[in-house]
């Protein structure tokens, strides 16, 4: 009868020291969770250390020191600009000064044309058309020769744009047999006496400016025909 009764006291107490034992296991992981938790949260009121900040942080706590490597490097491309502009720069060659186109031409050889009847048409010059520049000097031989139907002629030379009025010119001339047929007006720039058959005459006179001078005979019923323009550019 003992012997079942001491076996079953061993047993009954394996039992309560194991129990004892889960009991200290639970006991202290709840223990230690809960010291855990106690310190996470303590933890998190400290202030981070500077180590445990983010780069971000890093970078704008520090502005001096990220800026300092750029004002390094821009600091020599500033000393080679400098260097450059002490360099001595030659002075641009000084512009001629503007010339008026009569100035020009005024150095410009003197023109010289040779006008006569023309053979075709002896009531007609044979050079209908001048071009000169203005400004320049101007030298006109008329010779009044023509081998068929020798007639009195001259040259009248108008001023510009005159051309309109040379008919009303001539016209006023008609009477004028002792002046060679030249009227007396403002508008002629420069003139041959009348020319009998066989003479010849030479004028000279400075173009004024560009545009067109007429020129023309003037002895009774010629200016019609005997007529040219003198274009000066």
């Amino acid at each position: 009868m003992s012997a079942p009764s001491s076996s079953s006291e061993k047993s009954s107490s394996i039992w309560t020291i194991l129990n004892v034992i889960i009991g200290l296991a639970i006991g202290g992981a709840v223990l230690l969770w809960v010291l855990a938790f106690i310190f996470d949260g303590l933890g998190s009121l400290r202030p981070k250390a500077a180590a445990e900040a983010p780069p971000s942080s890093l970078a704008s706590a520090s502005p001096g020191a990220a800026a300092a490597p750029p004002a390094t490097n821009a600091a020599a491309p500033l000393a080679v600009a400098t260097a450059t502009t002490a360099l001595p720069v030659p002075a641009a060659p000084a512009a001629a000064p503007a010339v008026p186109a009569a100035a020009q031409a005024a150095g410009a050889p003197v023109l010289e044309i040779t006008i006569k009847p023309d053979n075709a048409n002896p009531l007609a010059y044979d050079t209908k058309a001048i071009t000169a520049k203005a400004g320049q000097k101007i030298k006109v031989t008329f010779t009044n020769t023509h081998p068929t139907l020798p007639q009195p002629h001259n040259i009248v030379f108008g001023k510009l744009g005159t051309k309109d009025k040379m008919m009303a010119i001539a016209m006023s001339g008609m009477t004028l047999m002792d002046k060679g047929y030249i009227p007396d007006s403002p508008d002629i720039l420069a003139h041959t006496k009348l020319l009998q058959p066989g003479q010849s005459e030479t004028i000279e006179f400075t173009v004024p400016a560009a545009g067109e001078y007429p020129y023309f005979c003037t002895f009774p019923g010629h200016v019609a025909i005997m007529n040219g323009i003198l274009t000066a550019q």
